[in-house]
């Protein structure tokens, strides 16, 4: 079989054949190349958003772990009672060494939360913590760390049959 090379370098697209496509390549020739940056800064703007999405989504769950390991630190605080008063039954009031003690040990077995523990009047066992979330996408824009907080109060009281006393 002979195959003429000279007829397949000087091959050609065929011309457009319906008028229709005929008009529109006209109408688009000084047009090449708009699509490319219109797809590029479309796929920009939806990575941004992707990124947008992934992170403060992402920093909305260290927030909620946050508080729970604070609500979890004032319980562990909260049930560090006096025990004479308790076991008679007398009144629940808070030992505050012991509350504070057992608040802070329970942040310290969390490595990458900070927090304080605070006795207000009245027996609450009130704690603060702190954390930062890293970023997974918005760190290529320079958005490393967001930081995030929660907060969390225990109040001690004695309740009869469902009445506080």
């Amino acid at each position: 079989m002979n195959c003429d090379l000279s007829a397949l370098l000087l091959w050609r697209r065929p011309p457009a054949r319906s008028p229709w496509l005929r008009r529109l390549r006209r109408e688009l020739g000084g047009e090449r190349g708009s699509v490319s940056v219109w797809m590029i800064t479309t796929a920009l703007t939806m990575m941004l958003c992707v990124g947008l999405a992934v992170d403060l989504g992402g920093q909305v769950h260290a927030k909620q772990r946050t508080q729970a390991i604070a609500a979890e630190a004032a319980r562990a605080g909260g049930q560090q009672l006096q025990a004479p008063p308790a076991v008679r039954g007398d009144a629940a009031v808070v030992d505050t060494t012991s509350a504070i003690t057992a608040a802070k040990t329970y942040l310290a077995a969390v490595p990458d939360v900070t927090g304080t523990v605070t006795l207000a009047s009245g027996g609450r066992v009130e704690v603060a913590t702190r954390s930062v979330y890293a970023t997974k996408i918005l760190s290529m824009i320079g958005v490393t760390a967001l930081p995030v907080t929660g907060h969390a109060e225990v109040e001690i009281n004695r309740v009869l049959e469902g009445t506080p006393r």
